[in-house]
């Protein structure tokens, strides 16, 4: 089915249970948000299957009532969207209305969307007590509610009437047609006027008797005086050669569908042999619209839907009969006007009308060309259609819709690249503002993407902490350049996990140096305890690390400081946030003055830890530090609020380990420090 049935789908269900419905009803139908629904693209049936039963399912209503359903909203939503004119002027009754749909849907299927599907059928029988028998064809099985719904709301909004709609007979049967084997439907309703709901507001029998005949009945004009010699009996009489070019396509045939009469512009397509009387038209034509059997049966049974059928004759074998004429005396062949070798088979679209008391069938058509390609195909010109016949007019104009038609096609082929290119890019943004997020603060970030100016901005207090790896330098000359990118990689991505986990940032890495800040830019009042956290947690996750040269766990130092500082983003095409001001270089003069696998902390950094956390430190003593004089500094031994295991969110090997794991954190490492000892600053330290 076409997306404009499901677009109708949606608009129903949005309105009735909103939006957030449907897009649940298409995720668990198994469709792309946003694919289920293109108006002028065709679905296959189990598509908009699926659909119903996604949607019975959670508005939790028996399928063929919502099937109803959707047939009245389907009138009001194609009223709604510029049918509304088409609808009302079909015909003066509902009568008319009814064995007028064949057409409507050809309408749809060939003119508007131009394809070929295959579409139901209607019937109608009037009964004498004013009700109508409907006859319901299709080749869809279970979608007859729609057909109550469509007419009870075409009743009620076209014609100001209530009817009631019974369902008096459901068969099916399998047919055979060109494409194969196919089941057919035939359901019959009756239809009668709901008088119930009309009485109010009509005055008498006279009137509501009146209303009944318009609405159900054709309407009846009255003769007028007899003309013509005033004799009533009078009768046109038309010859079958004038017959024949007046209609010079037309196919008069029996109850056994054999040939009778036929126009006279046939010749051009079809052999002689078989232009005879009583020749099957089966053996002349095949039939391509509707899909049934080319018997008199299923013809009466569709009789008012849109016939197209098509020669069966091939061009060859047109061409080896002209080949076969007898040449005249000067060698040449004589010219037939009548037969003209076609390039293609011949299709013709009419109607069928019974004659003789319902005894023969006569078919009233035209060749079926929309465009003046699709005449030349045919070896034809518009000469060969009649004057009277519309198809002229309906080729000449289509040559301008088809032109309309390709350029909304290139717009909608434009249009659907362009959505396609700005879902690329947004995918791209995403990617670009992840990127700026993973660089900058999350929080900065934000404001730049918003396009927000972010300006340097005074923190009174942050916590900022260096690392390193001591003797990087010595481990580099003896290892591959993969292997210490290997071994960086290795320790900085367990270091950047840590610092997710606590909170903080990570300002920059640089060689063998990795720097972090906490408080900045979001201030928090614990950030000197996260950052102590995070050093503990770096200590034990550089552990696990193998150093290459010795095979033996890595070791790396740290260098804590507190104290006020400014932030911004330095640089447009490459922004970076950095940490300027006094405290950033003590951290820095912490660090390289910290001896392996110690965390060296300031005299500021210890009090600022003390206030939210509590920690265990040990006392360095005043020691000389480069650039700063003599400073008194401690080493950080453990927290006494969170485990190590806590603090890497890691579990612990009950077999193995401590409980709080700070024994085996400084395993191997001398305790003994004095005061006065002072580790030698590290050449591998570049951040200073």
């Amino acid at each position: 089915m076409f997306g404009f049935i499901h677009e109708c789908m949606r608009q129903m269900m949005v309105r009735s249970y909103g939006d957030e419905f449907w897009k649940e009803a298409m995720q668990k139908a198994g469709f792309e948000s946003g694919k289920e629904n293109i108006v002028n693209h065709h679905y296959p049936d189990t598509d908009t299957y699926a659909i119903m039963d996604t949607i019975c399912q959670l508005a939790k209503v028996q399928k063929e009532n919502m099937w109803e359903t959707f047939g009245g909203f389907l009138i009001e939503y194609a009223m709604e969207t510029g049918w509304d004119e088409m609808v009302r002027c079909m015909s003066p009754n509902l009568n008319g209305f009814l064995n007028n749909l064949d057409s409507l849907h050809y309408f749809i299927d060939h003119v508007v969307y131009k394809a070929n599907l295959r579409g139901p059928s209607f019937r109608c029988e009037e009964s004498g007590d004013g009700s109508i028998v409907l006859h319901y064809f299709t080749g869809r099985s279970g979608l007859y509610p729609i057909v109550k719904g469509v007419i009870r709301e075409v009743a009620r909004r076209v014609f100001n009437i209530d009817i009631s709609m019974a369902v008096t007979g459901r068969t099916q049967r399998s047919v055979q047609v060109a494409a194969g084997e196919r089941v057919e439907e035939h359901v019959t309703f009756l239809i009668k006027l709901n008088t119930q709901s009309v009485s109010p507001t009509v005055k008498n029998a006279a009137v509501a008797s009146a209303n009944e005949t318009a609405l159900f009945k054709p309407l009846v004009i009255p003769a007028g005086p007899a003309t013509m010699d005033n004799k009533a009996d009078w009768q046109l009489r038309i010859g079958r050669a004038d017959f024949a070019t007046l209609l010079p396509y037309h196919v008069v045939m029996d109850r056994d569908c054999r040939l009778l009469e036929f126009g006279k512009s046939l010749y051009g397509h079809v052999s002689t042999d078989l232009l005879q009387v009583g020749t099957p038209i089966v053996r002349i034509f095949e039939i391509c619209r509707p899909q049934i059997p080319l018997d008199f049966e299923n013809i009466c049974n569709f009789i008012n839907a849109v016939f197209v059928l098509q020669v069966r004759t091939s061009p060859l074998q047109l061409h080896q009969q002209r080949n076969a004429q007898i040449p005249s005396e000067n060698g040449s062949v004589p010219e037939d006007e009548n037969m003209h070798i076609s390039a293609q088979h011949l299709k013709l679209k009419g109607q069928m009308m019974l004659l003789d008391n319902g005894n023969k069938l006569i078919y009233l058509c035209s060749p079926y060309v929309t465009s003046i390609p699709e005449l030349l195909q045919y070896g034809l010109r518009l000469s060969a259609i009649p004057l009277h016949d519309a198809t002229r007019d309906l080729i000449l104009l289509n040559q301008q819709r088809l032109s309309d038609v390709e350029d909304n096609l290139q717009l909608e082929a434009n249009n659907e690249q362009l959505e396609c290119l700005a879902k690329d890019l947004e995918q791209e943004k995403s990617k670009t503002d992840a990127l700026l997020r993973e660089v900058l603060p999350a929080s900065v970030a934000t404001q730049l993407i918003n396009g927000v100016s972010v300006d340097a901005r005074e923190y009174m207090e942050a916590t900022v902490m260096f690392s390193d790896v001591p003797g990087f330098q010595d481990i580099v000359p003896h290892c591959k350049p993969t292997a210490v990118v290997h071994l960086l990689n290795e320790l900085f991505t367990k270091f950047d996990r840590l610092v997710t986990l606590h909170g903080v940032y990570k300002v920059e890495t640089v060689g063998d140096s990795y720097m972090t800040v906490g408080g900045v830019p979001d201030q928090v009042d614990n950030h000197c305890e996260k950052i102590c956290h995070l050093a503990l947690g770096m200590l034990w996750e550089a552990r696990t690390v193998i150093e290459p040269v010795n095979n033996t766990p890595l070791l790396v130092r740290c260098g804590i400081h507190c104290g006020n500082i400014v932030a911004g983003v330095v640089g447009q095409k490459m922004p970076r946030y950095c940490l300027f001001g006094d405290t950033v270089n003590t951290a820095s003069r912490m660090e390289s003055h910290s001896p392996p696998g110690r965390i060296h902390c300031s005299e500021a950094a210890h009090l600022a830890s003390q206030r939210t956390g509590r920690f265990e430190f040990v006392s360095r003593g005043i020691i000389p530090i480069k650039g700063k004089g003599l400073m008194e500094t401690f080493f950080l031994k453990c927290s006494y609020k969170r485990a190590i295991w806590e603090i890497i969110d890691r579990p612990r090997d009950e077999n193995v380990n401590s409980i709080d794991g700070y024994s085996e954190l400084f395993e191997g490492i001398e305790d003994d420090l004095n005061a006065d000892q002072m580790a030698r600053a590290s050449k591998s330290c570049t951040i200073s």
